[in-house]
């Protein structure tokens, strides 16, 4: 008798250990995941917020080493302090004597693409666009090569207005004469501007885009564009106004594309003129370094080339830098210039000096580990196994008072903020009026949460969809909403989705279940034994509403009762009407046995119509699905083939009309065909 106690209690211990180890693993492996991905999305956000307008990164845009002496073009940092330029290649470090473009050799050729459309009168004033390209214009250097091309008038053919000059006065009068006319066609104009730099030399070639709408009437798209600028090596530099209504997102995503892009756009405090300045001044302030080949040559000889005949050297000026792949004997510039990168930066370095990304990033961590926490404790918090009940009983505690304090005090705190959460969440939900159905559902789902633990989950399904939806996006609000919104929907539908199929199930259920009732009532049983027998012998779930039903009876309530509780759970009209008659033949008598034996064959009849009524309508349902959701299916196909196309949608008042009416007539022949195939039993 003492051996098998000892025994029970060494299984205890060992299930009780066990059930304490799978908690603490569950809690750390879910805070770890969310650890990974907040530290997956966190370096995005830090990007982002520092912002990647108005910023002149450090870069190289050309290195020459055809000729005796070597030439490097590099656009500096805004913050740059000078200093030095050097060429490292193979550990061997060369330097340079560096100057100002505007006093090299180097020349220099820049397009000017005005947006002179109606759009750009509308959204921004033309005036400014035009005021804006005369400030650039007048911060170039006298030998730079200017080029004017318009970005108006409606015409997909891109002419030079002013060809390339370095008589400024010229360019000035042709700006000055500008109008208003036509849709903006500025993708266009950017993308075909890049043949005329074919006959113009192996200079710094840069287009500047003046900015004053989105150019929707563009048949270019941008990401054309983008691999024209790649393929003909000219940079990209938007100027834009600070106008809220202007969507300049397209243009961006070019210019960081290719090397010496970048967008200078007006703020609050400073127009479109003054950006266009800082852009003249950036264009003005590219550094150009001297070299001897016979260096580059000693060192590339000594170790040896790639095997396409190329070598990666690192540019340096004034503390930035940039690893470029070279050609000896050859200039590269452009795309050309990109060399693979040895090793991977961490995601975090772009943290390094951005107080408010950190702070940002330490607050987000710590309110989503609150809700993981509280989210842990609500769903895996406890064991309510009988073993693990018993478990304290059966095994010796070995741990001090200390620990014991310091464990009750733990549980204590835990409980307590799980509470507080409960609490708060179920208030919410009765003063929306939505306790007693949240709480019904949630029974028929047979999901084990309290209406305030439901809600609690639900609510921190939302933050952290939103905080995802938000890095993923960009730091976009609109993504984050996105996701915020699925995420409070989901939940609900998947609820009502489970009791959908539990309602199902136990439909297809009740037939059998009340013939076997009716085999226990003929064998001899009551009814309430005929009901625990059921209980014991069915199927789930319908066995387990059974057993509780036959429980509710034992503990003292009204048999009507139970069974009315039956039907409300299990809510299905067979049920119901089961009930219905079981509790008319218990007040007038009869022979239960055969009712229930009429009413399953009832019940089996009914649904083998129902069976049939599906086979024949399901053409119907897979045509209203296909003609309900293919116009949404091409219109993201759209989206993405071609977006500006597709743009006249929502930029235009009467594509806007259009969507509202496809809307509404999708509504209305959804509705129509769903009543028509719609056939009630």
């Amino acid at each position: 008798m003492q051996s098998n106690l000892t025994e029970e209690k060494r299984e205890l211990e060992r299930e009780g250990a066990s059930a304490r180890g799978r908690r603490g693993a569950r809690t750390f492996s879910i805070l770890t995941v969310f650890a990974l991905i907040l530290g997956f999305f966190i370096a995005p956000l830090a990007a982002q917020s520092a912002g990647s307008e108005n910023q002149v990164d450090f870069e190289v845009l050309q290195v020459d080493a055809s000729g005796a002496t070597g030439t490097a073009v590099i656009r500096p940092a805004a913050d740059a302090d000078g200093g030095e330029l050097t060429i490292e290649i193979e550990g061997e470090e060369i330097e340079a004597a560096t100057s100002q473009i505007l006093n090299s050799s180097i020349s220099t050729q820049v397009i000017m693409v005005v947006d002179d459309s109606e759009n750009a009168e509308a959204i921004t004033g033309f005036r400014n666009v035009q005021d804006a390209a005369l400030a650039y214009l007048d911060g170039l250097g006298s030998r730079t090569q200017v080029m004017l091309v318009r970005a108006g008038g409606g015409r997909f053919e891109t002419q030079a207005t002013v060809p390339f000059t370095t008589n400024h006065d010229q360019v000035r009068s042709a700006i000055n004469d500008l109008e208003p006319r036509g849709g903006a066609v500025t993708f266009n104009a950017i993308a075909n501007s890049n043949s005329f730099f074919s006959t113009q030399g192996d200079g710094v070639r840069n287009i500047v885009a003046f900015v004053g709408s989105e150019g929707g009437n563009s048949t270019i798209s941008p990401d054309i564009t983008r691999g024209r600028l790649i393929g003909s090596s000219a940079g990209l530099t938007v100027v834009a106004p600070a106008t809220t209504n202007l969507d300049i997102s397209q243009f961006a995503q070019v210019a960081d594309a290719v090397r010496g892009g970048t967008v200078f756009r007006g703020t609050a405090d400073e127009n479109m003129t003054v950006a266009a300045r800082n852009a003249a001044a950036a264009q003005e302030s590219y550094v150009v370094g001297t070299f001897p080949t016979d260096s580059i040559i000693d060192a590339v000889s000594e170790d040896g080339q790639g095997e396409d005949g190329t070598n990666d050297v690192i540019v340096s000026y004034g503390g930035d830098s940039e690893r470029v792949r070279i050609v000896p004997g050859e200039t590269v510039f452009g795309a050309a210039l990109d060399a693979p990168a040895l090793i991977e930066s961490s995601r975090f370095a772009i943290l390094e000096g951005n107080t408010v990304a950190l702070i940002a990033v330490a607050l987000i961590v710590i309110a989503v580990l609150i809700f993981a926490f509280t989210m842990m404790s609500i769903l895996f918090g406890s064991d309510n196994t009988l073993n693990s009940t018993l478990s304290v009983y059966g095994t010796q505690d070995d741990r001090t008072d200390e620990q014991k304090s310091a464990d009750d005090a733990f549980a204590k705190n835990r409980n307590r903020i799980v509470e507080q959460v409960v609490e708060r969440a179920e208030g919410a939900a009765e003063a929306r009026g939505s306790l007693d159905a949240t709480a019904t559902m949630l029974e028929r789902a047979e999901i084990p949460l309290r209406v305030g633990e439901a809600f609690a989950v639900q609510a921190a399904l939302v933050v952290v969809a939103f905080v995802l939806g938000f890095l993923l996006g960009g730091t976009n609000l609109l993504v984050g909403l996105l996701f915020a919104i699925l995420a409070a929907i989901i939940p609900s539908m998947y609820v009502k989705h489970k009791v959908r199929q539990r309602a199902k199930t136990l439909e297809a259920q009740l037939p059998d279940t009340l013939n076997l009732l009716s085999s226990t009532l003929k064998a001899g049983y009551s009814f309430l034994q005929g009901m625990d027998a059921v209980g014991n012998e069915a199927e789930e779930p319908l066995a387990g509403e059974f057993r509780r039903t036959v429980n509710e009876a034992r503990l003292g309530k009204d048999m009507d009762v139970a069974l009315d509780d039956l039907a409300d759970r299990v809510d299905s009209q067979d049920m119901l009407w089961a009930i219905v008659a079981i509790k008319i033949q218990r007040e007038v008598g009869g022979n239960l046995a055969e009712l229930l034996s009429t009413v399953a064959d009832t019940m089996q009849s009914r649904s083998r119509l129902r069976g049939e009524v599906s086979a024949l309508t399901a053409e119907g349902r897979i045509s209203a699905l296909v003609l309900t959701f293919l116009p949404l299916f091409v219109g993201i196909a759209m989206f993405f083939i071609n977006r500006t196309y597709l743009s006249e949608l929502w930029t235009t008042t009467p594509g806007i009309a259009a969507v509202i009416g496809a809307v509404i007539s999708i509504a209305v022949g959804s509705a129509w065909m769903r009543k028509i195939i719609d056939i009630e039993l």
